[in-house]
């Protein structure tokens, strides 16, 4: 004679989700949304994470809401409006709240480094690699600039460019 099936069990193990319930999530999200959760949490939590000196080492944490339950944190933040966005902290220095964080591209979450320079010029504050893309430079050439310590008109001041001169053979 076989087991007997254990319906109880079963049942709840039908009721239960992996992920916490994340119940309305696309297709495969719920997945991406949980290892994201558990991935901040990590950061925030775990001494041993390779990034938690840039997070829970500093103080930055997870609002308790959040941190209790996935189910929270995907009710509160749902599935990244396009392929490729992640969470980001509009204040690097705060933790993961409702209030702080949104979905930015790769691109977006590059400008928001806390290790970014940037710089104020004519009432204008800008990361270096924004700065060289709305002058039109090299990312090489104003970082180069700052590096040897120009800063200010110095730091912005038109490239000098060599003149050529062409001597003809005779």
């Amino acid at each position: 004679m076989g087991r007997k099936y254990n319906e109880g069990v079963a049942e709840a193990n039908r009721e239960r989700t992996k992920h916490g319930g994340a119940v309305g999530a696309r297709q495969g999200e719920s997945n991406k949304m949980y290892q994201k959760w558990r991935s901040i949490k990590d950061r925030c939590y775990n001494p041993n994470n390779k990034h938690y000196h840039r997070y829970g080492g500093r103080g930055i944490t997870m609002c308790k809401r959040w941190r209790d339950s996935f189910v929270n944190f995907y009710a509160d933040i749902g599935d990244p409006p396009e392929e490729g966005m992640s969470l980001d902290r509009f204040n690097n220095d705060k933790g993961y709240t409702p209030n702080n964080v949104m979905w930015a591209t790769k691109k977006e979450q590059a400008n928001n480094r806390s290790t970014n320079v940037v710089v104020t010029h004519n009432g204008l504050s800008m990361t270096l690699m924004q700065w060289s893309i709305a002058l039109g430079w090299k990312y090489g050439l104003i970082a180069s600039r700052w590096k040897k310590g120009l800063r200010g008109d110095e730091l912005f001041a038109p490239r000098k460019t060599k003149e050529r001169v062409c001597k003809k053979k005779e």
